[in-house]
């Protein structure tokens, strides 16, 4: 049996038809991108 290695994706908050083929975990994964790009906007205007 072959073990599959991980892949590291990076996710933009602009979102990717490659991000939403995935399903629910990459809503998910594109969900969490969206609330930490906010998170560090509203840290950047402090």
């Amino acid at each position: 049996m072959k073990k599959e290695k991980s892949k590291v994706i990076e996710v933009n908050p602009q979102g990717s038809l490659g991000i939403l083929a995935l399903g629910h975990v990459g809503l998910k994964i594109w969900r969490e991108a969206i609330e930490k790009d906010q998170k560090e906007s509203k840290e950047k205007k402090k």
